[in-house]
């Protein structure tokens, strides 16, 4: 099965949403060695979706591409 056959819509969402909570664990445990004592801020940061939606928009870009490289 190629990359473009298994992702439904579902699939980018929980993709994207790995990607951002993969990105915030990196800057909070960067930013813990510095003293900042949590990540809670990542929460209310990230609450209205757009970085979210650039991710989706990202995967769906990828897994267009793919379709045609191969």
């Amino acid at each position: 099965m190629k990359a473009w056959e298994q992702y439904t819509e579902d699939g980018i969402k929980d993709l994207a949403r790995e990607a951002l909570d993969a990105a915030c664990l990196l800057i909070q445990t960067r930013l813990a060695l510095e003293g900042v004592a949590t990540g809670d801020l990542a929460g209310m940061f990230f609450d209205d979706d757009r970085v979210e939606e650039s991710f989706r928009n990202y995967i769906r870009s990828e897994l267009h591409w793919a379709q045609y490289e191969s």
